[in-house]
């Protein structure tokens, strides 16, 4: 539904437009239709993200203009960093299509190679979680994800206790200490999928 209402935008807006559901039908589809810009979600579900499957297509159109739409805030979300980004994209969290023109304006600047920081939500330093570091991300995004302390300590290479030091100071961070390891795991998990757009109970 999402893709079908975007699609009507931008035809709407005089674009000529293909939809496709996940990364291998978008790199068929770019080889028959040869555009001149994509509108890419950065969570395709298990396999190559977003910004993978950007990475790929740019090897075969270098010139292709590529714009980021997602609930995630920022590429350290999906385990990459703003540098490793491919230069020009642009970067619009779903939340602000409620702005009118919103997507066909920055599609249209990022296919002249005029993108600016309004463009690049990614970058925008009152985004959530703005101030934790990459590996601080990574460590909510595990604890989120279900894994014990002990598991992310092994998946990462440290110790138990430098993990639970990185959530504590992440908590910190965004204002919300935990009087305990139980009660910072929940905190933890839940500061993740807020930032995230995933929703939430309130128990």
């Amino acid at each position: 539904m999402t893709r079908g209402l975007l699609a009507d935008i931008l035809e709407k807006a005089g674009f000529e437009v293909a939809t496709v559901s996940n990364a291998s039908d978008a790199r068929r589809a770019c080889t028959l239709t040869d555009p001149d810009g994509v509108v890419l979600d950065v969570d395709l579900g298990f396999g190559p993200t977003g910004f993978d499957l950007a990475d790929a297509l740019l090897l075969e159109r270098p010139d292709l203009a590529i714009l980021f739409l997602t609930n995630l805030p920022d590429s350290r979300f999906a385990g990459r960093t703003a540098e490793s980004l491919p230069q020009g994209v642009g970067y619009l969290r779903r939340e602000r299509l409620v702005e009118a023109g919103l997507l066909v304006s920055s599609l249209d600047v990022v296919l002249r190679g005029m993108t600016r920081s309004e463009h690049r939500d990614d970058t925008d330093p009152e985004r959530p979680l703005a101030r934790l570091s990459k590996s601080q991300i990574d460590v909510l995004r595990m604890v989120a994800l279900g894994n014990s302390n002990a598991q992310i300590a092994e998946a990462r290479g440290t110790s138990v206790r430098a993990v639970q030091d990185v959530i504590t100071r992440a908590l910190t961070a965004v204002g919300a200490p935990a009087e305990n390891e139980a009660a910072s795991r929940v905190l933890a998990a839940r500061a993740y999928m807020r930032a995230a757009g995933i929703p939430v109970g309130d128990s």
